[in-house]
Formats: structure tokens, C-alpha cells, sequence
């Protein structure tokens, strides 16, 4: 530890020494740059950055279906900040925020800034979201502007607020105007066409006539019964009921003429077929009776009863009546059947004439549902025209009284400008100067002497190389014994020696002239020798004892260099 603070002092005393001994390699350098830094610091612009925070919304007209004011995504609001960028950086608002800041610091009207000034000002512009938020993803944006003036970066961008809000108000009224033309054109087209349309249909259901109600309800998915169905389910339901009189009819008049020749089988008629004759229901009622009569006072008197005798005359003279009324009920059953057969041939023909009403409306109703949903498409097309006339006229309402954009509090700056102050420029370049002097103290003079100090320990083979480039490598080096290590160095020994250790060498003996100069040989360095252990001294006493070592230390010549 004491060898290492030793060496690490030297070392420090080695570096002052080669500062004091080249002072104009590192002070040039020193000076110059620390001139130059001052000089730039002295002259160096300094930019105060004003910051405005700014709110965007969406118009209100062209949130139909949703709250009033909300985007309908985010490329919507990105498209509009862009925009608003654009206009931010148009000549026309830069031209305008300088003229009225100029005039506003300086008292007087001032002309109109050249390019320059204007390049500059969109150089000195910035648009960002807060917080490093990603450009578009918030409502929320600042407008940054540099100038070397605090008050006036207040200024600039406190009027470019303002000049922006006055263009975007303009160009949303030349937008709404530009609209109101183009919807005002479309809404003549698409009243032109309802009109056509409409005309069309109207043709078209005057050739209906008075069936005009029954192909609406035809048309309507959602309409019940229409009246012609209505009638022709009332014709079926009579043609039916004629159809059964005409069946009721012939049966009849089939059973009233055999019992005219039979008049015992009046009685085997059913009354539903005598409802339509009432005389002849009377008649055969009237006969079961006075039969039920004559058989019921047989069973308890003679036949010469009077009584009996009585009721055998009313039974035979209802006999003769109803003889002589089925002969006229014969004749009323015919023309029964004969008016049920021309009713039946009515209403056949009014129910085929309905069919084939029914028919034809079928036919056109195809016709006219496709005039209905022209009439329809255009009446659509009408009213969206209305509405974005409504919408384009509304904005152009507006423009002037509403804005998009609302600022956030007031400007406001950093307490110091931007950047690095001047005594931290001036002190950089003083330290950059220090650090190019030292650099070319180095390469000049040579490496400052700060290094690992040299311990006992044996050092590699790349650490002799790097303090003698000039040796040649070594191929292997056999130790000597250490008693005789010390006894067999050759004299340049103590000339290489010492160079390991941070001393300086020895200049080694010069050969006589005419002689051989002799090679140095490896220098061998031993390691520091520890008394063996116990177990060690029993291992060395039972191995075999090695052949004794020369007292001269045995050097392997250094292999050959290779060729450059």
C-alpha cells in the first residue's frame, strides 16, 4: 500500500512537472479557447420562449348524432390542429402578428416584415401537445414562440392567438359561403327531380281510377283486408249458399214428386228441406197428428165408434188437402231452384269481375311500388340537401360569433431564457481549451506518468511488451534456482532491472570496438519465495530429487520477429 501511494505521488509529481516544463502547450490552447468562448458568450443570442395554451373543439352544426362540440375520432381533431398549424405559419397571420406587435412595442406604424423576419418568426413557431403527449390525441395544444425580447414573446404570441382566431373565423365563413353555393345548386337539382318523380307517380295513379285505394293497400306490407277481398270472400260466401239452395231444391222436388204418387211418404220428408214451404210443414204436421188421434181411440174403441170414425175422416180429408198442396209446392220448389241457379250465374259474374280487378292491380303493383320508391329516394335526397344547407348556412351564421378555439389563461415564460446562460458557455469553452491543451501536451511530450505501480508479483508477458516495444517475444523461460539467481546475472542485468520498477535504467556496458555487441538476454523475474508448509516439505522430501541447476540461469533465445 505505502509502494502504491508512493508511486501514485510520483506520478502526480511527474504530470506537474511536464505542465510546468511545456506551460504554452496547454495554456495556448487554454487561452484560445477560453477567448473564443467568452467572446461567443458576450455576442451569443439569447431567446426567451412565451407559451399559450389553446383548447380545440368541433362545430356544433356538424354533430347531428352526437354531443354538440365532440370529435367524431381522433383523426378528425388531427386533420383540424393541423390545419390550424397551417394557418398559424400563413404569411398572411405572420405579416399581421409582427406589423401589430411592432406598432404595439414601438409606438409607431411600422412597414410590413420582409421574408427574413417572416422565415425566422416560423423558425421560432412551435406547435405541441402537452406534457409530451403524442401531436393529435389531445384537445389540449400550446403555441411556443422564441424572441430575444421577454415582452416581446409575449406579445407575439398573445397576437398570434388572436390573428389566428380572426383567420380561422374567416376561413370557416369562406368555407360556409363556398358550401352554401354548392348546397343551394344541389338542392335545385334534387328538387328537380322530386318534382319528376312525384309527377311520374301522379300519372300513374290517375290510370288506376278508383282502384287507386285498393294498389296502395296492396302496396302497404303492413295494410289488412282490402275491400275487393272483403268482396270477393262475401261473393264466394253467396255463390256457396246458392249452390246449396239449387242442391236443396232438387232434392226437394225429387221427394215432393214421389210423394205425390205416395202421399204415406210426405212424412219421410225432412223438415229443414219443407222450411221454404210452411203450408205443406203444416199440412204434414197437421197428418201425424190426426194419425196419432185415430190410432190412440182405436186402441180403446170399436171402429163404429163415432169418435173413431170422426178421426178416420179429418185424417183422410188432410190426406186430399195435402194432396192438393203438393202440387203447388212442386211449383214453388221449381222456381225456388230456378232463382237460386240466375243468382248463382250474378254472382259468378260480379266475382270474376272482381278477380280480374284484382288480377290487374296485382300486375301493377310492381309498377307502382317502383314510382313510390322513386318518389321516396328523392324526397330523401331533398331533405339531406336541406339539412347540409341548414348545417353550411348556420356556420356561415357563425363564423363571426363563435370560435373553434379557446386560449388557456394568459402567456407566460420561463424565468430565464433558453439555453445555456454566458458564464456557463464561457466556463465550457475554458474547460474544452484545458482539455486540447492537455491533449496536445500529450501527444507532444509524451504520456502523463499515471499508471498501476509495480508489486512483487510476477507481470505478463503484454506489460514488458508495452514498456519495451523493442524486445523481441519470448518463447519459454525456465527459472533458475533462487541461491544462485543473484550470483549468475550477467552486468547488463543491473542496467533492465531497475526500469521495471519506475527507476531509471542503467546504461549497460558498450563492447569493446571490433567485438560483437552481446544480445541482452529474457529478463527473468523471480517470485517471492514463502517457507513451504509441512505437507509440502514431506511431498518435496518423497519425490524425486531433480538434477541440481547451473549457477547460471538458463535463457531461451527469443524467437525471431516477424517480418514487417
Amino acid at each position: 500500500m505505502n509502494h502504491q501511494s508512493t508511486h501514485q505521488s510520483s506520478a502526480w509529481g511527474e504530470a506537474v512537472r511536464l505542465l510546468l516544463d511545456h506551460p504554452w502547450r496547454w495554456l495556448l490552447p487554454t487561452v484560445l479557447c477560453g477567448g473564443l468562448a467568452v467572446a461567443y458568450a458576450a455576442v451569443m443570442p439569447r431567446y426567451w420562449e412565451a407559451s399559450q395554451g389553446m383548447v380545440v373543439r368541433q362545430e356544433a352544426v356538424a354533430n347531428v348524432d352526437r354531443r354538440p362540440g365532440q370529435f367524431a375520432d381522433l383523426y378528425e381533431m388531427r386533420t383540424l390542429q393541423e390545419t390550424i398549424l397551417e394557418l398559424a405559419k400563413s404569411r398572411q397571420v405572420v405579416e399581421t402578428t409582427l406589423s401589430r406587435v411592432d406598432a404595439q412595442l414601438k409606438g409607431v406604424t411600422t412597414t410590413a416584415p420582409d421574408d427574413e423576419a417572416i422565415e425566422e418568426f416560423r423558425k421560432h413557431l412551435k406547435m405541441l401537445p402537452p406534457n409530451g403527449a403524442e401531436f393529435g390525441k389531445t384537445e389540449v395544444f400550446y403555441f411556443l414562440v422564441k424572441d430575444r425580447d421577454r415582452q416581446r414573446a409575449i406579445a407575439l404570441v398573445s397576437e398570434l392567438c388572436r390573428q389566428l382566431e380572426s383567420r380561422l373565423q374567416e376561413l370557416r365563413e369562406a368555407r360556409g359561403r363556398s358550401l352554401t353555393v354548392e348546397l343551394e345548386e344541389q338542392l335545385k337539382l334534387a328538387e328537380q327531380q322530386h318534382a319528376a318523380e312525384s309527377a311520374a307517380l301522379e300519372k300513374f295513379e290517375t290510370s288506376i281510377g278508383a282502384d287507386l285505394g285498393e294498389l296502395r293497400l296492396l302496396h302497404s306490407a303492413n295494410s289488412g283486408q282490402s275491400e275487393l277481398r272483403l268482396q270477393v270472400v262475401a261473393m264466394e260466401n253467396e255463390s256457396r249458399r246458392y249452390e246449396t239452395q239449387i242442391r236443396d231444391s232438387d232434392e226437394l222436388l225429387r221427394l215432393l214428386k214421389a210423394a205425390e204418387s205416395k202421399p204415406e211418404q210426405i212424412v219421410a220428408v225432412p223438415s229443414a228441406l219443407l222450411a221454404s214451404q210452411p203450408a205443406l210443414s203444416r199440412l204434414k204436421s197437421g197428418l201425424i197428428d190426426a194419425r196419432l188421434a185415430t190410432a190412440r181411440l182405436r186402441g180403446t174403441r170399436s171402429e163404429d165408434h163415432p169418435r173413431v170414425q170422426a178421426a178416420v175422416e179429418a185424417e183422410q180429408r188432410i190426406r186430399r188437402d195435402l194432396h192438393r198442396e203438393l202440387a203447388a209446392a212442386i211449383r214453388n220448389a221449381e222456381a225456388d231452384r230456378t232463382l237460386a241457379e240466375e243468382r248463382l250465374a250474378a254472382v259468378a259474374s260480379e266475382l270474376a269481375e272482381v278477380n280480374a280487378r284484382l288480377e290487374s292491380l296485382a300486375e301493377q303493383r310492381a309498377i307502382y311500388s317502383n314510382y313510390v320508391a322513386a318518389v321516396a329516394s328523392s324526397r330523401e335526397t331533398l331533405n339531406r340537401a336541406q339539412q347540409k344547407l341548414s348545417a353550411a348556412r348556420a356556420t356561415m351564421s357563425s363564423a363571426h360569433s363563435t370560435s373553434l378555439v379557446t386560449t388557456l389563461d394568459k402567456p407566460e415564460t420561463g424565468p430565464n431564457p433558453e439555453g445555456p446562460g454566458r458564464s456557463t458557455v464561457a466556463a465550457a469553452g475554458v474547460v474544452g481549451g484545458f482539455m486540447l491543451g492537455l491533449g496536445v501536451l500529450v501527444l507532444t511530450a509524451g504520456p502523463l506518468p499515471f499508471g498501476a505501480p509495480a508489486t512483487g508479483q510476477r507481470r505478463s508477458q503484454e506489460e514488458f511488451d508495452q514498456q519495451d516495444p523493442q524486445r523481441e517475444p519470448v518463447v519459454a523461460v525456465r527459472l533458475a534456482p533462487q541461491e544462485s539467481s543473484r550470483a549468475s546475472r550477467p552486468e547488463w542485468w543491473e542496467s533492465q532491472a531497475p526500469a521495471l520498477n519506475g527507476a531509471q535504467p542503467k546504461q549497460a556496458p558498450q563492447p569493446a570496438k571490433g567485438q560483437p555487441s552481446p544480445r541482452p538476454a529474457t529478463v527473468v523475474m523471480q517470485p517471492p519465495v514463502e517457507a513451504p508448509s509441512p505437507r509440502s516439505a514431506e511431498l518435496h522430501e518423497a519425490a524425486p530429487q531433480a538434477p541440481a541447476a547451473s549457477d547460471e540461469p538458463t535463457v531461451v533465445a527469443p524467437a525471431p520477429a516477424p517480418a514487417p
